[in-house]
């Protein structure tokens, strides 16, 4: 695994905006519309996308746009960005299917329609427990003005919450001492005197301010049991109500439509995508709260998980439940039913897995048996939870690395708006990638506003985003990643928890999407430019010439790896003392453990440490030689490292040794 150090901001002299179009409705938008923009595709690429819940109406014209140049290898995602690239995945096997709605010109109508008719809210469907929490949910993130005048209305929608819980008397006993006060004074004939008057005011304070208290918390202890009764979360995904389709009912048959399948049959599985011609592969990543630890899927559910049949009809639709309990095989401990192999698990049962965003989207409980408290007949069964893939990685952009890559592996991600580079109303400049090796080094500095508890409240915001981001920050400095990486700039109104964006905005943030797809377009399909030109966004001023494209990634990913393979093959040989030497040249079967298969894999380990040693006396008598020589002077910086790291996957809980 090649990992960087530092976290980066790339908005550099190195960096770069690209030259395009405006609107949704402009022809450059109108063609993706289109199928036959998708039919001359000679080249391939892989893509990853961060994720953001309702962010993710920044990715379809983005995608649309690398479809019309590139086929979709490899895909993947996390949170919003999984249900990006499951969706991309499906138009991609769908791209010649023909059916109404399949491929990518299918894909590129999905802005138009999660903008209008509260389409995008509509998805997030509470339950009937958990319908006041939503309600409260929506009134905190709606438009509208903001400080005291929104404080207020929370408070009186907590209020209101309170008093319509079966707790509501708490609400009307946090009201009687402001009321017997009130008695006290009135019988008191208090309105005769100024101090009456006063004594009079301060106990409606009271009064109101007890309603209050007592009535937010029978609303927080409501809050509580109800996200506990709904899997930790207000929205499960499968609980329509009249006219409107559910998150996940809505997905599952969006993307057979893509995939260009009937919607009413056997949902769009993993076999489908690998199946197609040629072979499409999507990843997504998930967090397992219970063993703390993230899991990459589809492969990552094959260590013994099953489900609860009941559990599962309140998250998925009834016909992905039924493919599921189909699949599953013989039912386990309790009536549980085992998790199917990778080849048979839907689509939008990973998709879902991945995108369960705290609190706002319920965890997935899957069973399984904790090994260090196996009994000897195999139940044991617990529930296992698993939550949002963003909790551990919300940008996995080493998905699908490799030293020496065969085609790009494009990063789209997101980032709030840099204080020099405010949002402009041309959305060809709320877009940037780096033009040079030089671009994309530069730090992404978090700030908090305000004092006392606002203050503390931004720290403590910092600390959580350092936890969860650092790895995904820190790798996108790397060379050879960042290069490939373009950034959406996005302010607080825009995506994220911004479940009633207006039309408009989600019309601005899909433009934006479909000119980062462009971006990525204009950067890796053309060579080097020879000169500077026209900065489009700042006028009078010119970009660096530009150095990015495949051939110089090819490049730098090519230094990079030498310079890394040349570190790692001297170590060995100097770490490879005596004893290692004598483990070596034992007969045959005299290892501790992990004894080689047979004698010609013991000589084929043999002859490679030779090899090895040749190799680095190579490079050292080279080294030697001159002082300029060594592979990682004029190396990429910052220099990358290459360790070994785990597989995010299922533990292999049947190690032969």
């Amino acid at each position: 695994m090649i990992e960087g150090n530092d976290p980066a901001w790339p908005l550099a002299p190195g960096c770069h905006r690209r030259e395009a179009g405006m609107g949704t409705d402009d022809p450059g938008a109108a063609r993706l519309r289109e199928r036959a923009s998708y039919l001359s595709t000679e080249r391939e690429c892989d893509v990853v996308m961060k994720g953001g819940i309702t962010s993710g109406v920044l990715y379809p014209l983005a995608v649309c746009e690398l479809a019309t140049t590139y086929r979709l290898r490899n895909v993947g995602g996390t949170s919003a960005g999984a249900i990006a690239a499951a969706a991309a995945a499906a138009a991609e096997i769908g791209r010649t299917s023909g059916a109404p709605g399949s491929g990518f010109d299918g894909l590129a109508t999905l802005p138009d329609w999660l903008g209008s008719e509260d389409h995008l809210i509509g998805l997030f469907q509470p339950s009937a427990r958990t319908e006041n929490l939503h309600g409260l949910l929506v009134r905190a993130v709606s438009p509208g003005p903001g400080g005291l005048r929104r404080t207020a209305s929370l408070v009186l929608g907590l209020v209101g919450y309170g008093l319509r819980t079966g707790r509501a008397w708490l609400g009307l006993l946090g009201a009687v001492p402001g009321v017997l006060l009130l008695v006290a004074l009135l019988g008191a004939e208090a309105w005769e005197s100024v101090w009456g008057w006063l004594g009079l005011v301060v106990a409606v304070v009271v009064t109101l301010a007890g309603l209050a208290v007592g009535a937010a918390y029978a609303a927080v202890k409501d809050a509580g049991e109800a996200l506990d009764d709904n899997l930790y979360g207000i929205v499960t995904g499968s609980q329509a109500v009249a006219g409107r389709e559910s998150l996940c009912d809505w997905l599952a048959d969006k993307l057979d439509e893509l995939a260009g399948r009937p919607r009413d049959g056997t949902p769009l599985t993993f076999g489908d995508l690998w199946d197609s011609a040629p072979e499409v592969v999507l990843e997504m990543q998930t967090t397992n709260v219970t063993e703390g630890r993230p899991y990459r899927l589809p492969e990552g559910l094959g260590g013994g998980f099953a489900f609860d049949e009941a559990e599962f009809r309140r998250i998925f639709p009834a016909r992905v439940v039924d493919h599921l309990v189909d699949v599953g095989g013989e039912r386990v401990e309790g009536g549980l039913v085992p998790m199917p192999s990778a080849r048979d698990l839907p689509v939008v049962v990973a998709t879902r897995m991945s995108l369960s965003f705290p609190i706002l989207i319920s965890a997935v409980p899957l069973r399984a048996i904790d090994q260090s408290l196996a009994k000897p007949d195999g139940t044991g069964y617990e529930p296992s939870w698993f939550s949002d893939g963003g909790i551990t990685s919300n940008f996995p952009v080493s998905f699908f690395d490799a030293l020496l890559p065969s085609r790009p592996t494009f990063g789209i991600t997101l980032g709030e708006f840099h204080p020099r580079y405010p949002q402009s109303d041309d959305e060809r400049c709320n877009v940037w990638m780096p033009r040079t090796n030089q671009g994309g080094q530069l730090e992404w500095w978090t700030r908090w506003q305000g004092a006392g508890l606002g203050g503390v409240v931004g720290f403590l915001t910092a600390i959580l985003d350092a936890m969860q981001n650092w790895v995904d920050n820190t790798q996108t400095r790397v060379p050879g990643y960042r290069d490939r990486i373009v950034h959406i700039s996005h302010n607080d109104d825009e995506g994220g928890m911004n479940l009633a964006m207006p039309p408009e905005t989600l019309a601005r943030l899909a433009e934006r999407g479909r000119q980062a797809g462009r971006l990525l377009l204009d950067t890796y399909t053309h060579g080097p430019e020879e000169d500077r030109v026209p900065d489009p966004c700042r006028p009078g001023q010119t970009l660096p010439r530009r150095v990015v494209s495949w051939e110089n990634h090819r490049w730098v990913r090519l230094r990079t790896s030498l310079a890394l393979l040349s570190d790692a093959v001297t170590d060995f040989a100097e770490q490879l003392t005596p004893d290692y030497a004598d483990d070596l040249a034992s007969p045959f079967g005299d290892a501790p453990s992990y004894q080689f298969t047979n004698l010609d894999q013991q000589a084929l380990a043999r002859s490679l440490v030779a090899d090895l040693r040749r190799i680095a006396a190579d490079i050292e008598s080279a080294e030697a030689s001159g002082a300029n020589v060594p592979l990682e002077v004029g190396a990429p910086r910052p220099a990358p490292v290459l360790r070994i790291a785990p597989a995010v996957r299922a533990s292999e809980r049947d190690d032969p040794a």
